[in-house]
C-alpha cells in the first residue's frame, strides 16, 4: 500500500516529521518497508529561467540555451522537445547528482557536446527521480523565484509512504483506515468524512436483477450519470495515483482508482450507451468467456459471479471490468456501481482466473459492507466536480447487512493478557476511536465491532487492539520469576509421558522429528489408507491430504536423506493422526524408523544392519513407560499394508491394539526410493492412554533379593511357527516366586524346526536356593514346555 504524505493529511491533522510517522507507523503494525522524499536529495538543483533558444550548429535535433540561475548566464545544451523562451524550469549545476539514490545516478560535468560547451543540464521529472518516466523537461509555474532551490517547492505529494499490510487488516488498505488507526493511538486528529448527498435530477430506467443478494452478493448499486464529459484529471489527483503505483487513465476510470486506495471503496464505471437492456448478477457457467480490460480472453467456471447485460458479460464482479462497456474518450453516459461482495467467491475466482487487481485484493479480504451508499455518494461528487454531468436516482437490488457481533469481555482480562495494568477510560477511548461501540456494566464490557473491521472476531482480539493503540513499547517489562516451584497439575499425564518417551528414544540416539500435518496424497495411496482425507483448499497441491499414518512423512524425509548420501537413520516423531473430518475423529500416535547400518564400520564392532529386533526392542521400552507388563502383551501376525507380510506383527494388550512393528514393505521401499531395509514400529498413544487411564499407573513390584541366583540355561526345538514370547511366557509361570527373569539368547531355523535358547534366572527373597529346588523347578520347565507347546529339550 503506497500513498503520498499529502494525501494522509486530507485525512488526518498532524504536525510530527515524516520519520516520526514512520516509526509510528510501524510500531501500529503497519510495517513501513519505504519512504521517498526528494526534499533531502534534491537540495542543490535550482530554478532556473531560459532567456534565449538557438539552434546547435552540429546538431539538428539539439538547441544551445542561455540559462538564468540567479547569479549569472549560463550555456547549457539541451535536447528537450519542450523548452521555450521565458519558460521556468530545473537545473543541474555542475557537481549535482541526476537521478539521485539509483543505481543510474551520475555528477553532472562541464563539458563539450558537439563543439558547444554546457555547464549544465536542464532536468525531467525523470532525471530527478520524481516519475519512471516524463516527456521533455520540468515546466514550472511563473511565481517560481529563479535562483530558489527546487526541493523548496515540493509539496507534501511528492513525499511517498508505502506499507506492508497484514491480510487481516483490510481497513488500512485505504488512506483513510491509516489516518483512523494513527488517530487511535493519539498520534493526530482525524477528519471526519461527510459525502455530500446529491439529489438526482432524473429517475433511473435501469432495470437491474441480483440473484445472489442472499449469498454472494448482499449489497449491489447503480447511478446513472448523464451528459459526462471524460476529460483529463486535475494534476493534482493524477500526482497521487502515480505516486501510489495506480496508472491514469481518464477522468472517470480515475474517480473509482482514487477511492480505491482514498477509501477503501472499490467502484466501477460502465459506458451506459454500451449496455444492451436489463443488468443481471449471477453465478457463471462452465465455458463462458469474459473479454477483460487487460485485453485478455478468460473461460470462466462454474459459480464465479458475474454482471451481465442480455447480451453478454459486462464485469468480473470485485475483479475487473469488461472491455465491452469500458469508458473512453466519447463517452457520454455512464453507470456507477458500487457492491459488496463474498470475499471466499472473490478469492477463488481470481486465483483460478490469476488475475491481480485492487480490487480483488481488497474484496477478497472483506472491505466494509456498509460503504456501498457512502461510496456511491463520494464517488458521483467528484464525478459531478470533474466531468460534468446530471445525477440519476439510485437503482439498488441489495438487503440489509444487519449482522453484528458482540463480544463480552471482563476488564480485568486486558490486564491479565497484557501484563499491565490500563484503566479502564483507556480502553474504552482506544476501542472507540477505531469504530467500536462499547457499553460498559460494572466488571464487563459489552463492544461491537465497527464493520470495517472483520478481524475483530473474540476478546484477545480486542486486548490486540488495546495494546497495539496504547503502544507495547509503553508497556512495562517484568522480569520473570525463576524462583518458583513449577506447578506440575498443569502438565497433563499425556504430556507427562510423552516427555519421557522422548527422553528415552533420544538417549537411544533416535532423532525426533516433526512434520506438517498435511501429507501428500500419494503417501497415502502408498501406504494403502483405507480412507483419503483431501482438503478443499491445500496450502500446495503436495500437501494436499489429512495424514492417516506419521508414516509417509518419516519416510519422505529419509528418501531426501538418502539422496545426500546419508543412509544410517533413525528417526521418531509423536503426533496426531487423522481417521475422519470430524471432531475426535484423531488419534495421537509414536512412529520409530531405523534404516541402514545400526552401528557405522569400526573395528571393534560388528557392521550390523538395523534388524526387526531393535524395534521390537524400542517399543517393549516404550511399554515400560506406560507400566505395561511385557508378560500380558500379545504378539499377533497380522496383515499391515505398509509392512512386510512375512516380517511384521502387531502387540496386543488384552483386545486393544496398542502398536505394529517389522520391515517396511518392499513395493514402499520402492515407493519412497529408499536405498536400504527399514523397519519401524508404531505406538497407539491414544489406545494406551485409555488403559493407562481406565486401570490407573500401575507399579512394578521392585525385587531386591539379599540372596544368591541361580542361572540355568535350557535349549528347545519347536515348531517353526512357535513364538519364542509364548515360550518365554510358559517358563516365567512356572514358579513366579523363584523365576525372576527368562531371556532369549539363541534362535536357529532350519526346515520346519526352530531351536530357541533361554537363559533362566532363579532367585528365591527368603533364603538361598538349593540344588534340589532348583532342579525341581528346572524338570518343570522341560515338563511343561513338553506338554504345552510341544517342545523337546535338546
Amino acid at each position: 500500500m503506497k500513498f503520498t504524505l499529502a494525501w494522509l493529511r486530507d485525512h488526518l491533522e498532524f504536525d510530527s516529521s515524516v520519520e516520526i510517522l514512520c516509526e509510528k507507523l510501524t510500531e501500529l503494525g503497519l510495517e513501513v518497508e519505504s519512504y521517498k522524499n526528494p526534499k533531502l536529495i534534491l537540495d542543490h538543483f535550482v530554478i532556473s529561467e531560459v532567456v534565449e533558444i538557438k539552434s546547435h550548429p552540429n546538431a539538428d535535433k539539439l538547441k544551445v540555451c542561455k540559462v538564468n540561475n540567479g547569479k549569472e548566464l549560463i550555456n547549457i545544451v539541451c535536447g528537450a522537445s519542450n523548452v521555450h523562451n521565458r519558460m521556468k524550469t530545473v537545473l543541474a549545476e555542475v557537481g549535482c547528482i541526476i537521478k539521485p539514490g539509483t543505481n543510474e545516478e551520475f555528477k553532472i560535468k562541464k563539458s563539450v557536446i558537439r563543439g558547444v560547451e554546457s555547464c549544465g543540464m536542464l532536468c525531467s521529472e525523470e532525471e530527478l527521480g520524481l516519475s519512471d518516466f516524463s516527456e521533455g523537461i520540468v515546466n514550472l509555474k511563473k511565481n517560481c523565484k529563479v535562483g530558489d532551490k527546487f526541493s523548496t517547492y515540493l509539496n507534501d505529494d511528492y513525499i511517498e509512504i508505502e506499507i506492508a499490510i497484514t491480510p487481516n487488516r483490510v481497513d488500512c488498505a485505504g488512506v483513510h483506515g491509516i489516518a483512523r488507526d494513527l488517530s487511535a493511538s493519539g498520534f493526530g486528529k482525524l477528519k471526519k468524512i461527510t459525502p455530500i448527498k446529491i439529489d438526482s435530477s432524473f429517475e433511473s430506467k435501469i432495470k437491474l436483477t441480483n440473484t445472489l443478494k442472499s449469498s454472494s452478493c448482499p449489497q449491489f448499486s447503480l447511478r446513472e450519470i448523464s451528459g459526462v464529459k471524460n476529460v483529463n484529471s486535475p494534476e493534482s489527483l493524477m500526482v497521487r495515483l502515480q505516486r501510489s503505483g495506480l496508472k491514469v487513465i481518464s477522468g472517470l476510470v480515475d474517480v473509482t482508482n482514487y477511492l480505491t486506495i482514498d477509501f477503501c471503496r472499490p467502484l466501477h464505471v460502465f459506458d451506459r450507451d454500451k449496455i444492451k437492456g436489463e443488468i443481471k448478477i449471477r453465478n457463471s457457467k462452465n465455458g463462458e468467456k469474459f473479454f477483460g480490460l487487460d485485453d485478455k480472453d478468460y473461460i470462466l467456471d462454474d459459480g464465479m459471479i458475474v454482471i451481465c447485460d442480455e447480451e453478454k458479460i459486462i464485469s468480473l464482479a470485485g475483479i475487473m471490468g469488461g472491455k465491452n462497456t469500458a469508458c473512453d474518450e466519447k463517452t457520454k453516459n455512464i453507470l456507477l456501481e458500487s457492491a459488496y461482495f463474498c470475499p471466499d467467491k472473490i478469492s477463488w475466482a481470481g486465483r483460478n482466473l490469476n488475475i491481480v487487481s485492487d480490487a480483488r485484493y481488497r474484496f477478497e479480504r472483506g472491505i466494509d459492507p456498509k460503504s456501498t451508499i457512502i461510496g456511491m455518494e463520494l464517488a458521483t461528487n467528484m464525478i459531478i466536480e470533474n466531468c460534468g454531468g446530471q445525477v440519476g436516482s439510485i437503482v439498488s437490488d441489495s438487503v440489509q447487512c444487519n449482522k453484528k457481533l458482540q463480544i463480552s469481555v471482563e476488564k480485568i482480562f486486558f490486564e491479565k493478557i497484557l501484563g499491565s495494568f490500563i484503566d479502564d477510560s483507556t480502553i474504552i477511548e482506544k476501542l472507540e476511536k477505531i469504530g467500536c461501540n462499547v457499553e460498559k456494566y460494572e466488571k464487563i464490557l459489552n463492544v461491537t465491532p465497527p464493520s470495517w473491521r472483520p478481524d475483530i472476531k473474540i476478546k484477545e482480539d480486542l486486548v490486540e487492539e488495546v495494546g497495539r493503540l496504547v503502544g507495547y513499547n509503553k508497556i512495562p517489562a517484568k522480569q520473570f520469576d525463576t524462583n518458583h516451584n513449577k506447578d506440575e497439575s498443569l502438565i497433563s499425564v499425556s504430556q507427562k509421558l510423552k516427555k519421557k518417551i522422548r527422553e528415552l528414544l533420544v538417549s537411544k540416539n533416535i532423532m525426533e522429528i516433526i512434520s506438517w500435518t498435511f501429507v501428500n496424497k500419494k503417501w497415502e495411496s502408498y501406504l494403502g489408507a483405507k480412507k483419503i482425507l483431501e482438503l478443499e483448499n491445500p496450502i500446495s497441491s503436495e500437501l494436499s491430504c489429512l495424514r492417516s499414518n506419521l508414516v509417509g512423512g518419516l519416510l519422505n524425509l529419509i528418501s531426501k536423506n538418502n539422496n545426500k548420501n546419508v543412509n544410517n537413520i533413525s528417526v521418531f516423531e509423536i503426533g496426531p493422526v487423522f481417521h475422519g473430518a470430524k471432531p475426535g475423529e484423531q488419534s495421537d500416535h509414536l512412529t520409530i524408523i531405523r534404516s541402514g547400518k545400526a552401528s557405522d564400520k569400526n573395528w571393534t564392532l560388528g557392521n550390523r544392519n538395523f534388524d526387526i529386533y531393535d524395534l521390537k526392542s524400542n517399543i517393549l521400552d516404550v511399554c515400560k513407560v506406560f507400566k505395561l507388563s511385557e508378560n500380558k502383551l500379545k504378539i499377533i501376525i497380522e496383515k499391515i499394508s505398509y509392512l512386510h507380510p512375512g516380517k511384521s506383527a502387531s502387540f496386543y494388550l488384552g483386545e486393544t491394539k496398542i502398536g505394529n512393528f517389522g520391515e517396511l514393505h518392499p513395493s514402499v521401499t520402492k515407493a519412497f526410493k529408499l536405498k536400504n531395509n527399514t523397519y519401524l514400529c508404531e505406538v497407539f498413544i491414544s489406545n494406551v492412554l485409555k488403559i493407562y487411564k481406565d486401570k490407573g499407573q500401575v507399579r512394578n513390584r521392585f525385587r531386591a533379593s539379599t540372596f544368591q541366583a541361580s542361572t540355568r540355561d535350557f535349549s528347545f526345538e519347536v515348531d517353526i511357527k512357535l513364538q519364542s514370547i509364548d515360550l518365554v511366557n510358559l517358563v516365567k509361570s512356572v514358579d513366579k516366586e523363584i523365576i525372576s527373569d527368562v531371556k532369549v539368547f539363541d534362535n536357529f531355523e532350519n526346515n520346519n524346526i526352530r531351536s530357541i535358547a533361554l537363559e533362566v534366572v532363579m532367585q528365591s527373597e527368603k533364603k538361598t536356593l538349593t540344588d534340589e529346588e532348583i532342579n525341581n523347578v528346572s524338570k518343570k520347565i522341560v515338563e511343561r514346555a513338553e506338554v504345552e507347546l510341544n517342545a523337546r529339550l535338546r
